[in-house]
């Protein structure tokens, strides 16, 4: 799976910059949840010194929205933060959460802005078993949901809840690598 990930390019529909999207992986042993994210190149650590910060958070009203965060230390020193948000509504978002919880992590693509050619690096970001219930939770929670709109005042809100997050010391997030459900 490792060389499959490696193999991967940037996608010519997607501009250069940094940018993150989730994707599915299909490869010979199953599909795969992933998130690709670009960054300049001298940000991302040849060996990096522990596993990617991740955590969930979801709102079902006005429509059901997952806001998936990866987090990681970059070769200058810092932590990045990136935000995915996943309509829990829409087929492909419902696809990567359920690749998610049936294998137990995820994969995390790193391409660099200067040669996006060709995949940079593979981190394995592993799921703990009540990150995956709770992520099990949500889409069902999201299946029985009768809105079908307001996806718009969903994602603002978590971006709020994004930003109050990103603003907080990296010890504190890397203590605090788990789930929690947002309550509106």
């Amino acid at each position: 799976m490792l060389q499959v990930c490696l193999q991967q390019s940037w996608p010519q529909n997607k501009p250069i910059g940094k940018l993150v999207f989730p994707q599915i992986l299909p490869s010979r042993l199953g599909s795969l949840a992933t998130l690709w994210v670009m960054l300049p190149k001298n940000q991302i650590q040849p060996h990096p010194p522990r596993q990617p910060y991740k955590r969930f958070l979801f709102i079902d009203l006005p429509s059901p929205m997952l806001l998936w965060m990866t987090g990681i230390h970059t070769k200058d020193k810092c932590f990045r933060l990136f935000p995915c948000y996943l309509d829990l509504q829409d087929p492909d978002s419902q696809d990567i959460v359920v690749r998610m919880t049936q294998t137990g992590y995820y994969r995390l693509l790193l391409f660099s802005t200067e040669a996006p050619q060709k995949c940079t690096q593979v981190m394995t970001a592993t799921l703990d078993p009540q990150q995956c219930q709770m992520l099990c939770e949500w889409l069902e929670a999201s299946q029985i949901s009768e809105t079908k709109a307001e996806v718009g005042v969903s994602k603002f809100l978590l971006k709020n809840e994004f930003e109050k997050i990103k603003s907080q010391p990296p010890e504190k997030l890397d203590g605090d690598n788990h789930n929690y459900p947002l309550a509106i």
